[in-house]
């Protein structure tokens, strides 16, 4: 196997506190990356000479380019030097061993392409939880019944003497199912108690991946300027049923930034939009999926409406609807709104 090198990439918009903590850890690296391309979209960009002089270790450059993190990732890709590419979100804050970790499974392991650590985002207080709680049982139940995403430790669940079968049944359909989607397309991310665990699905805002597989599967540049859902689009194009390796012991930070983020409803929305654009375009879904797609989209907005939620309920009720009439925009061509 050829030398790994590796090429860190950061699209960034209007973050320069987040950008500089970023880099900060990516200088601490007990594996530093060859060189870090920062691909910024700022009204203001930084000024690279300052941040190069601040962090010394790191081989910097950039370029300034308009708003789109997908379009932005996509050039900064084509520019690399590195076998490799770290996607790394500007607030994401890597542990020292963390390029290191990475790197060593794929020497060991030429056969992979994609390796991440696991994802950990703060909660409503800061504090940075678990990234695979356990789920109760009445949760379980509630997202079997309404196909929707799960990421969470399902092995870990337990019960009573009353509802040990229910139980084993739905840990066995999801073990059946293993880290792929559920049948209305969402990810699931539930076999995860091993210290390795390969997934169809997962962020890729800390992974190090193969840079012929990203241009081969490059971040859809119609998915606008925030790129809701661009992951999965990438993983799709992977190679193999579950391409991505997750080092479940190895926890990254992601700050989640408020500056220049979408509006969590809005988020949302298009969310769903990007998935159903997917899942149209793939040949790993049919119309059965797209099928129980509009079912778990009922089954939320029910949910919703006997919640009192009127907000996610209109955006859910609003995603249906364009789903079902045909006029999602990014099958017609055009980037979402």
């Amino acid at each position: 196997m050829r030398p790994i090198t590796v090429s860190a990439v950061i699209p960034t918009r209007n973050r320069p506190g987040s950008l500089r903590r970023t880099l900060t850890a990516l200088a601490a690296q007990e594996r530093l990356p060859d060189e870090v391309i920062v691909a910024d979209a700022s009204d203001r960009p930084s000024d690279i000479d300052a941040l190069a002089a601040a962090h010394p270790p790191l081989s910097l450059r950039s370029f300034h380019t308009a708003p789109s993190v997908c379009a932005q990732r996509n050039e900064a890709i084509r520019r690399a030097g590195g076998s490799h590419i770290f996607l790394c979100d500007d607030d994401i804050e890597p542990p020292p061993e963390y390029l290191r970790r990475l790197e060593a499974y794929l020497v060991h392991h030429c056969e992979v392409g994609a390796v991440t650590g696991v994802i950990s985002e703060p909660d409503a207080a800061g504090h940075f939880s678990d990234p695979f709680p356990v789920p109760g049982l009445r949760q379980l139940v509630t997202s079997f019944v309404a196909q929707r995403t799960v990421w969470a430790d399902v092995e870990a669940t337990t019960g009573t003497a009353f509802t040990a079968l229910p139980l084993a049944l739905l840990k066995g359909w999801y073990r059946r199912r293993g880290n792929t989607w559920s049948l209305a397309g969402w990810p699931l991310v539930t076999q995860v108690n091993a210290p390795i665990a390969r997934t169809a699905i997962y962020g890729l805002g800390a992974a190090l991946v193969r840079r012929d597989w990203l241009l081969a599967s490059p971040y859809d540049e119609r998915l606008g300027s925030h790129g809701i859902g661009d992951n999965y689009g990438v993983a799709l194009g992977f190679p193999g049923d579950r391409a991505i390796i997750l080092l479940t012991d190895l926890p990254v930070r992601h700050h989640k930034a408020q500056d220049n983020r979408l509006e969590s409803l809005s988020a949302q929305y298009r969310r769903v939009l990007a998935l159903h654009y997917f899942m149209r375009r793939s040949s790993r879904f049919s119309s059965l999926n797209v099928a129980f797609l509009v079912w778990s989209l009922m089954a939320s907005a029910a949910a919703h409406g006997i919640r009192g939620r009127g907000d996610p309920f209109r955006i859910t009720i609003r995603a249906l609807r364009v789903i079902v009439t045909g006029r999602n925009p990014l099958l017609g061509g055009r980037t979402a709104a």
